[in-house]
């Protein structure tokens, strides 16, 4: 009898660790969240923040560019403009990705990626993780576009 929980107990949790991809021998980490549009919407805020952009300023305008879809997929996209108080174009001072898996944050037209302790905080929080490995950020550069000329700078 114990020994046939015993057998029942171990295939259960090979079971159970197959089900999340991982095996006995291997202490890899899955990560289950995915940020809401909400969540990603409070980490480009704060990262405009981090900008020194004050989005309480009325001719500042902060809005999502994921209209119908999204706009980079797997990312929540944002952009921040300034309204031209004379006739002329508005200016474009930054265009937010937060990868909705993650929250890292990227600054898609400079290819930078942020990281500092508010941030690292929020990330937490939100994803259950304020690290992302080094080949975990080639491949989002490389998804956003990001070449190797430009790099990645992080913030």
């Amino acid at each position: 009898m114990y020994m046939r929980c015993i057998v029942g107990m171990v295939l259960l949790l090979s079971l159970s660790l197959s089900a999340t991809g991982t095996s006995a021998g291997q202490s890899r980490r899955v990560v289950r969240h995915r940020i809401s549009a909400g969540q990603a919407r409070q980490i480009a805020r704060l990262v405009a923040h981090h900008d020194h952009i004050d989005l309480s300023d009325t001719h500042i305008e902060f809005n999502s560019m994921d209209l119908s879809s999204a706009f980079i997929p797997g990312y929540s996209s944002f952009i921040v403009i300034r309204e031209s108080t004379t006739p002329g174009p508005d200016e474009t001072l930054h265009r937010y990705a937060i990868n909705r898996r993650t929250g890292d944050a990227w600054e898609m037209t400079l290819c930078t990626h942020y990281d500092f302790p508010a941030l690292s905080q929020m990330r937490r929080e939100f994803a259950g993780s304020s690290m992302t490995a080094p080949a975990e950020l080639a491949a989002q550069s490389k998804q956003l576009g990001c070449s190797k000329e430009q790099g990645a700078a992080t913030l």
